[in-house]
């Protein structure tokens, strides 16, 4: 009877449970917080001097690929594998974190605790069970029958640990989540802001008619602007560092082996074989279920080598293969046909194709990845730049950028940026790797916060002198307009003789969208202080330009549905408030933690998945 609850033993240990713990449990960012040198180690982490060896972190990395592989057929992708590592070590790091706290405030669970959740909020894995089903509904008298049965005490208690372990986060999070407080005030302003709804007629100067303007400005004039706003542009830390990197290509033996693939099946297609069959068992993209079919499409759409060869066939003919840069192709065309689309004819063609990707394989990744190791033990022993010559790579120095931002030739990269600011100048990485490349850094150099010289943001004082004076040119001739409306000339014809566009918009609530307002809060907030119909609002400067606005219409709101709403207003208002105080609770405990954390530094030498 309880062979399915048994096989379910580990996919439950993925699922949240409901009511409480359910709005409590967040999906964390990586927030790693490491003091410490990366180094080689047989550890993965260690937390607070709890030791998380790479046995345990790939267990968690093997369950979440798993859950991945049960969402598509398709092969994960270099990119989602790097994101299910990030979301592993986060995953750990949460649990364990907990686990310390928990301990540490001494937080227990008694049977007649676990007994009750178990009672009162029958977790989803239970519920989905045919054990506990009646006509393919969930029967809630057999799950509290066998919760009584004593002959069914061993199945329980192979879920003891488990469900004592959430009861004591939610404990834990109770604790923490304790202090936040909802006054009815804040409901009420909840409450007026979702209902609360305006329409109103605006002159909206924005940039840009000004930004096509041709403004020139001197030297002088940009100097001054920076001398002047020199509290505006500072500079957070920053570093520079050395990278040598080998791209992910398929190598010439990749793409032999695929040639010898497609011509294999090009062998079977001559002998008689099935092309949409072959398809569904050897293409490998996403029209392989549908035998390889592309449907109609025209000239132009492929990539250049698909295209001439599939519209120089006839209808019925098979390609050779063919080579992209995707691969090998096998095409088959099932004739052509002409649409009119925009008053032009246009030639399509019906296609289904067989498709052998070539990928850089395992082993040319592991002669990349042998020959950056290499280069890494010569460079702890001649240097990096001596070592990048012996081992014919080329090094380049990256310009100087802040700690999460992209970095110069590799983008954004969490564990490069991670080394750089975590590590002393002359510091050497592991062999780190992305999507599309795998790489070794050198940390250069460490420029601290403070101010930033002229030649370092003149681009951006650029931007801002231009900005300014845009800004001032929207302000100007909404100041004209309204001396015009302020001596009589109706709104729209002020707008009309400044050749300003006058709109209506229709009702909105607050933080609604408003077409050409960019969801300013500065503008909708003057908007929403217009009390009586007819009411303007004098011009308003926000992030895009000077608007001018006349209320038209206003919807107030219903304080007898206030009354009737208040408990589930109260109810998202205290939910988001306990978030917020145990993110920053979270976040803070990362922190103040002492973290040491290996996975990312050997993410490629330490990694045999």
């Amino acid at each position: 009877m309880f062979d399915f609850l048994r096989r379910m033993i580990v996919p439950i240990m993925m699922i949240a449970l409901v009511g409480f713990l359910a709005t409590i449990i967040f999906q964390w960012g990586a927030g790693m917080s490491s003091r410490k040198k990366y180094e080689t180690s047989n550890l993965a982490a260690v937390i607070n001097g709890e030791e998380i060896s790479w046995t345990d972190f790939q267990r968690v990395y093997d369950n979440l690929v798993k859950a991945e592989q049960q969402k598509s057929d398709e092969e994960i992708s270099d990119a989602k594998q790097n994101e299910l590592y990030d979301n592993a070590w986060s995953q750990i790091q949460y649990e364990r974190l907990l686990g310390q706290e928990i301990a540490k405030h001494n937080i227990t669970v008694s049977d007649d605790e676990l007994y009750d959740f178990l009672k009162y909020s029958p977790p989803q894995v239970f519920m989905q069970s045919p054990t506990f089903q009646t006509n393919g509904q969930f029967d809630y008298q057999k799950y509290i029958n066998a919760l009584a049965d004593p002959n069914y005490a061993s199945v329980w208690a192979s879920y003891d640990s488990y469900f004592r372990n959430e009861i004591k986060k939610m404990k834990l999070q109770e604790m923490i989540i304790q202090a936040a407080h909802v006054t009815e005030n804040e409901v009420k302003d909840y409450f007026v802001a979702l209902n609360e709804k305006i329409q109103v007629g605006m002159i909206n100067v924005g940039y840009g008619p000004f930004s096509r303007l041709g403004l020139t400005f001197t030297d002088d004039q940009y100097q001054e602007y920076y001398n002047t706003h020199k509290d505006e542009y500072t500079l957070k830390e920053r570093a520079v560092i050395n990278l040598v990197s080998i791209d992910k290509k398929a190598s010439q033996a990749d793409w032999a082996n695929g040639q010898t693939q497609i011509l294999l099946i090009a062998d079977s297609l001559s002998a008689g074989a099935d092309f949409a069959e072959i398809a569904k068992i050897y293409s490998q993209d996403n029209s392989a279920a549908a035998g390889g079919d592309l449907g109609w499409f025209p000239k132009g759409q492929m990539v250049p080598e698909f295209d001439k060869m599939v519209f120089s066939m006839k209808k019925g003919d098979i390609s050779p293969p063919v080579k992209t840069q995707f691969g090998w192709h096998i095409i088959k065309n099932f004739g052509f046909k002409d649409e009119t689309e925009g008053g032009k004819t246009v030639k399509k063609v019906k296609a289904s194709h067989i498709l052998i990707k070539v990928v850089p394989s395992q082993e040319t990744l592991d002669i990349a990845n042998r020959k950056l190791s290499k280069f890494r033990t010569d460079a702890l022993d001649l240097g990096f730049e001596e070592a990048a010559a012996k081992n014919n790579l080329t090094p380049n120095k990256t310009v100087p950028f802040e700690r999460g931002a992209n970095i110069q030739f590799l983008g954004r990269d969490k564990s490069a940026s991670d080394f750089a600011f975590e590590n002393e100048v002359d510091a050497i990485s592991q062999v780190l790797e992305n999507s599309t490349k795998q790489f070794v850094i050198q940390l250069i150099e460490k420029l601290p916060a403070g101010q930033a010289p002229y030649d370092v943001c003149e681009r951006k004082v650029k931007l801002d002198v231009r900005k300014e004076k845009i800004q001032s040119l929207c302000s100007d001739t909404a100041t004209a307009i309204w001396a015009d409306i302020q001596n009589g000339v109706s709104f729209k014809k002020a707008a009309k003789k400044h050749n300003i566009k006058y709109e209506e918009t229709k009702e909105f609530a607050r933080g609604g969208y408003v077409k050409g307002l960019s969801n300013s809060p500065k503008a909708q907030g003057a908007a929403f202080a217009l009390e009586n119909i007819g009411d303007m609002s004098g011009p308003i400067d926000y992030n895009q330009g000077t608007i001018i606005f006349k209320l038209l219409k206003k919807t107030t709101v219903d304080l007898n549905q206030f009354t009737t709403q208040k408990d589930s207003l109260t109810n998202v208002i205290l939910v988001n408030k306990q978030k917020e105080l145990f993110n920053n609770w979270y976040e803070n405990l990362i922190k103040n933690s002492e973290i040491v954390n290996n996975i990312q530094s050997l993410r490629t030498s330490s990694r045999q998945y």
